[in-house]
This record gives structure tokens, C-alpha cells and sequence, in this order.
């Protein structure tokens, strides 16, 4: 709602609904405190992700780096930057790592700088790259979508990814399509790519291979950035980012499908609150 239509609901000058509003903004805990003081029951499993928005005095969008536990569905905290760089995502998961956060599988997009700050602060973590988004790249490599001419090589890639392979079977798929494509200067790159990261690719048992959770998380988040329009400030951003973050983590699920339908009817906040905790207290 704007600050116009809260003036009007509640009978107040539009300068007192904005008031309210940045003083219960203000008034709330940190995302990273949350977890710090309450939440312990995670998978180890993290999804990794940043959103960029609109903020005045910066010429370019800013990232929130954030993270999903897969099995919970909750985010244990978030960063709120200037740059998607090494130095802010390691920042990220040096806060993890002070949250106590367990770590073991990462998964995310295809930036380099996810990857080698996370194995700063997680040196024995291991990496799941998102099997759309590096599909994604080599269609857009070859041209897919204006070019048919790769259209066959792509549809055999599609293949080799499309399911969990042993080392063994994967080897083999690949091969076959190496001796198919092996005189093609434009193929055998990405053959080779695909050899070189063929461990984070095959998928791990249990594991997701795609960033569709957060990205599902991302479609609300923008849907909301865009009816704001921007922040005139770094402050006001970061301050929304920390409420709207923790309206999430209460916020009951209810369209939970397939395995993840259990958790209909309960927020991501209280799956992963240790058992003695009172959630009706912390706000």
C-alpha cells in the first residue's frame, strides 16, 4: 500500500503513516539476529542468489546477496551491497559462517565469485551448478534461439543433463556425442567445459540441480521492487530488504507441491527455530 492509502485507511497525514512505517522498520530485529538467537535446524543445503534494485544517488542497481536453506525454505540472513563482487559474497558467507550455518552443498548460477568466496569460508563445501542456467548459456553461445543450425547438438546436451548420471554413464553419453561433434570447432569448447565441470554437474544424491526455488522466491521479491519503483536511500532499501525478508520467513506456506507439501500451513521461520523457542515472542 503507498503511504497515501495508509493515510487515508487510518485517518493520518501522510507524513505520520511514513513515520510509523520506518519506525516499525527500524524496531525490528535483524534477519541475521533472528537466526543467530533462535534458529539451528538447518540442512545444509543452501540455494545462493542476489536481486538487484533501484536505489537514488547510485547510477547503477544494487544487489541483496541472499541464501535459501532447500529443506526449510528459510534465509538465514542476507548482505545488501554495492557490487556482486568477491569481496561482498565472501562477506555473505563470513556472516554464514558466524550464524553457525552447517554448510555442505552450494548451489547456485554460474558466477566464478559464488564459488571461490564461498570455498574461503567453506573450504570442503561442495558445488551443484544450476543445470538451467549453464544450458542457458550455451544456447545463447550458439545462437539457439535465431540460428537452428545447433539445434541437434543442443538437444544431445539437453540429454546428457537432463537426469542424475553415474560417472560412468555420463562419460559415456558425452563420448558418443564427442565422436559426433569431435571436427566442430564451435562444439568441442563446451565439450570440453562440460568435461572440465562434469562433477558439478552430474548432481548429488538428494541434492537439487536447479536454482528454481530461489529463483520462484525472486519472482516475489521483483514483483515487489517494481511496484516500489527504488529507495531514496542505501538505509531505506536496507531497511525494507530486513522487513520484507522477515515477513517471508513468518509468512505460512500454502502451495507447497510434491515433496515439499508437508510444509503447508507452517512459515519457514518455525521449521528451522530450535524446539524451545516461542516464536509468538520475538516481535
Amino acid at each position: 500500500m503507498s503511504f497515501r492509502a495508509l493515510s487515508q485507511k487510518y485517518n493520518i497525514s501522510i507524513g505520520n503513516a511514513y513515520s510509523k512505517c520506518f519506525k516499525a522498520l527500524e524496531d525490528l530485529p535483524h534477519c541475521a539476529d533472528i537466526t543467530r538467537k533462535y534458529c539451528s535446524k538447518y540442512s545444509g543445503i543452501l540455494l545462493v542468489d542476489g536481486k538487484y534494485i533501484t536505489v537514488k544517488g547510485y547510477e547503477r542497481k544494487l544487489p541483496f546477496i541472499y541464501g535459501i536453506d532447500y529443506l526449510t525454505h528459510d534465509i538465514p540472513t542476507y548482505i545488501f551491497s554495492i557490487a556482486e563482487n568477491f569481496v561482498s559474497l565472501k562477506k555473505f558467507f563470513a556472516s554464514l559462517r558466524l550464524l553457525n550455518y552447517p554448510l555442505e552443498y552450494l548451489v547456485s548460477d554460474d558466477n566464478i565469485n559464488i564459488l571461490n568466496s564461498c570455498l574461503d569460508i567453506y573450504p570442503k563445501v561442495r558445488f551443484q551448478l544450476c543445470i538451467n542456467h549453464f544450458k542457458e548459456n550455451i544456447r545463447k553461445s550458439l545462437n539457439i534461439r535465431t540460428d537452428p543450425t545447433y539445434k541437434p547438438f543442443m538437444c544431445k546436451i539437453e540429454d546428457l543433463l537432463c537426469v542424475k548420471r553415474s560417472e560412468d554413464d555420463f562419460n559415456r553419453v558425452a563420448k558418443n556425442i564427442l565422436n559426433q561433434y569431435k571436427y566442430d570447432s564451435n562444439c568441442i569448447p563446451i565439450l570440453l567445459d562440460i568435461e572440465r565441470r562434469k562433477l558439478n554437474l552430474m548432481g548429488y544424491s538428494r541434492i537439487p540441480r536447479t536454482t528454481n526455488l530461489i529463483e520462484s522466491f525472486n519472482s516475489h521479491f521483483q514483483a515487489k521492487f517494481k511496484a516500489l519503483k527504488g529507495f531514496e536511500s542505501f538505509q531505506h532499501a536496507d531497511l525494507w530488504i530486513n522487513g520484507y525478508i522477515i515477513k517471508r520467513r513468518t509468512r505460512v506456506f500454502t502451495d507447497c507441491k510434491g515433496k515439499f507439501k508437508h510444509l503447508n500451513g507452517r512459515n519457514s521461520l518455525s521449521i528451522s527455530a530450535n524446539s524451545n523457542v516461542d516464536l509468538s515472542m520475538l516481535f
